[in-house]
């Protein structure tokens, strides 16, 4: 690292610059090919700062030395969301940790972790209205910088939805983003600026009751309804837990009434998703329609070797697991392709998938205001970069599938 940015940084907190914790922060929960760990950059260093002030002071070393910065919450995402891709500065965001309650909301800082939020609300009576499968390791800021659907998006649907305001940091200052301009930087992977806090809704803390039905997914959509979370496992994922082998419903209800016991494991379970048990294996999730769910489990559901779904107000959001190897991923592509003719998207882009909606190019330019020399975690997102070309090129290749 250069020494006249070693020395300004310096002057900012902890600078961590060792090898060997540096070679961590090249990777997250995604299972990177062989083929394509090369373009894999190990960052120059990696900061923690402690303040809205040290974070401004990052952004303008980044920009005085034309160096890149990237932020990351606790890496549980399985995107890349959070891998270097080019030389660059990593902004551990760990120590905003903070958070307060009023007015039915809760106030965070970006490095909180949900479940710690979830704790600390319900002795006040309240409670997370969505939190996701990863809610006892990841953070505020992670998730709504990826987007998303997680437990409690029945009812309440997407992280986003359930969002106030941001506090974000970018090169002119701290900005508090609310309406419409929210959708700027909720799954924008930072790329339009560094989240220090959120305005996050809450619900009034109700007991969960828990009810599992053996049924095919075609009788799924009908028994969901009225529910707080919904969450479809078929029979691999049963035997991969131990379970049972049979496809399998989980409804949850907000207030008080009988669970079965199958029910209540399965939500004891819910931190547990597919993806997390079986960290050895390639996996994709896609979201879809609710009205077209049942066509693409029919056409998937031999495609991957397990499935699991969890149901959102209008939508299903689907994660098939797959083998290892060049082709496992080019299953999970065709997987990806099949939710697309079945007017559904990839769940999310990070540095694997190119943004396809209709946001891109709107996206594109606000981003080019903001951020002109492209400093905020660039080859992200709706930028493409060497492993989106690399999938595009493997939609040429699906005939071999």
């Amino acid at each position: 690292m250069d020494e006249a940015l070693q020395l300004a940084l310096s002057k900012i907190g902890k600078v961590e610059t060792h090898p060997g914790i540096l070679r961590i922060y090249r990777y997250d929960f995604l299972v990177i090919p062989k083929q394509l760990s090369r373009f894999v950059k190990t960052p120059l260093c990696i900061v923690q700062p402690r303040s809205d002030e040290e974070v401004l002071k990052i952004l303008e070393i980044s920009e005085r030395y034309e160096i890149p910065v990237i932020p990351r919450g606790s890496g549980t995402s399985g995107y890349g969301g959070c891998v270097p891709l080019v030389n660059c500065i990593i902004l551990d965001m760990k120590n905003f940790n903070k958070f307060s309650f009023q007015d039915g909301t809760a106030v965070v800082e970006a490095g909180a972790v949900w479940m710690d939020v979830e704790r600390s609300a319900n002795r006040l009576g309240k409670a997370l209205r969505v939190y996701p499968t990863s809610a006892t390791v990841s953070t505020v800021g992670g998730w709504i910088a990826q987007g998303g659907y997680g437990i409690g998006s029945l009812k309440y649907g997407s992280v986003g939805e359930n969002v106030e305001w941001l506090e974000v940091a970018d090169f002119e200052g701290i900005k508090q983003i609310k309406g419409d301009k929210l959708k700027y930087y909720i799954g924008a992977f930072g790329t339009t600026g560094i989240i220090l806090r959120a305005c996050i809704k809450l619900r009034n803390s109700e007991s969960i009751r828990s009810l599992a039905f053996e049924c095919t997914f075609d009788e799924t959509i009908e028994r969901i309804k009225g529910a707080y979370h919904a969450n479809f496992k078929d029979g691999y994922h049963m035997k991969f837990e131990k379970l049972g082998e049979r496809d399998t419903l989980l409804v949850s209800y907000e207030g008080e009434g009988e669970s079965s016991e199958l029910g209540k494991n399965l939500w004891s379970r819910r931190f547990s998703p597919l993806k997390a048990l079986a960290t050895d294996k390639i996996y994709s999730e896609v979201v879809l329609p609710i009205d077209q769910a049942a066509r693409f489990y029919n056409e998937v559901k031999e495609l991957a070797c397990g499935i699991e779904v969890i149901f959102a107000r209008d939508r299903a959001i689907f994660l098939g697991l797959f083998g290892r190897g060049f082709r496992s991923y080019l299953q999970a592509l065709k997987f990806v392709k099949i939710a697309e003719k079945c007017g559904g998207n990839v769940y999310s882009t990070g540095l694997l998938f190119p943004y396809k909606n209709k946001l891109k190019r709107e996206l594109e330019e606000y981003k080019r205001n903001i951020d002109p020399k492209n400093l905020l975690n660039p080859k992200k997102a709706m930028q493409e970069n060497v492993f989106s070309r690399v999938m595009k090129t493997g939609e040429k290749l699906l005939w071999i599938v």
